[in-house]
Parts: C-alpha cells; structure tokens; sequence
C-alpha cells in the first residue's frame, strides 16, 4: 500500500482540482493525521501487484510441496485424538521400543509408516509454528493499516459533509445499511436452519 500525502487543497488524488467549497473546508478546519503523518503503517513500504502476484504463487507453489492436505469438519475434530506434548512424548516413546523389538506386534501393523507419520507429523509441526507466526504478522499489519484507511475515510466522509458534497456518500451508506441488514437476516436463518437440522 502506497504512503499518502495529506491534501494541499489543490488536488484530490487523482488529478483532479478539488471543489473550491471542499479546498475552503479543508484550509480552514482543523487538519487531519492521515496514513503518511505519525501512523502506524508508516515504515510499511508498499505491496506492489507484481510482489502480491508473486507471494500468491509461492503460496500456490508451497501447497504443491506439502504432503496431500485434507480438510476437517468439527465433527471430525472433536472425534479425533489430539497430538500435543504430552501424547508426541508418548508416541515417541512407544516407537523407541518398537525399533528395538518389534515382534510383539502383528503383522498388520506397518512399522515403517508409523514411522513415516511421525516424521511427517514433525515436518508438519514445525512448518505450522513458522506460518502461524508469519500468519499473526500479516494479520496484525492488516489491521493496523485498516484501522487507519477507516480512520481517514471517517476524517474524508466528515470534510465532505461540512462541504456540502456529502450527498452521494449519505446515498452509499444508507444503501450499505440495507445491504449488511440483509445479510444479516440471512445469516440468522442459516444458523436457525442448522440448529433445527442437529
């Protein structure tokens, strides 16, 4: 995302003159910190479509190099055996023995993938810890600089209001208003659906 520059009164951003009625708003009122002015995404250089095209396919390509990926329902989750400290020690532990005397149990039970799936279980582990904190980084950018862009679109939508051009983005609200009460009834009747279903 690219710094902005706090408005001159000269220009809106896009080449444009700005109405004479919103450059008197704007020099007269109190100013407004926006992104590029003592914020927190101010040492965020920005994300270029060609750097996001690229991520995006190492993404894709660091899927490709994972072992086949599956997902679970909740229903699944709840049912399975969890895997944490206690139980890798454990694992650990009885595939020590089984390395040094392996003839007690039955054929049926494949030594060697057990062995794999632990290894795997390991890699996967490891991996999971690296993209969990890579993962909670993006996040807290994210919304720090959405924090902000509402932040200064909050401070746009009041100079446009005290300008008098305020009209159509009044419009836009009450039209998203409608939109998001919609969804939400949506939502509602989806969630009473699968209540009535369990």
């Amino acid at each position: 995302m690219s710094t902005r520059k706090s408005t001159n009164g000269t220009s809106n951003g896009n080449g444009s003159a700005v109405p004479a009625k919103l450059r008197s708003a704007l020099t007269t009122s109190t100013p407004v910190t926006f992104l590029s002015e003592t914020s927190l995404s101010a040492d965020v250089s920005s994300l270029s479509q060609i750097n996001r095209d690229e991520i995006l396919q190492l993404l894709t390509l660091l899927r490709d190099k994972l072992p086949p990926l599956r997902d679970l329902t909740a229903e699944e989750r709840r049912s399975l055996s969890g895997m944490g400290d206690k139980n890798r020690s454990f694992a650990g532990k009885v595939l020590e023995v089984i390395l040094q005397d392996p003839e007690f149990l039955p054929r049926s039970f494949d030594v060697n993938q057990y062995q794999r799936d632990l290894a795997t279980f390991d890699d996967l582990s490891t991996i999971a810890l690296a993209l969990t904190r890579l993962l909670d980084l993006v996040n807290a950018t994210a919304t720090a600089i959405g924090s902000e862009v509402y932040d200064d679109a909050l401070s746009a939508y009041r100079y446009a209001k005290a300008s008098g051009q305020g009209a159509s983005l009044e419009a836009m609200m009450t039209e998203m208003k409608q939109r998001f009460a919609q969804q939400g009834k949506k939502k509602d009747k989806e969630a009473e659906k699968s209540k009535v279903k369990e």
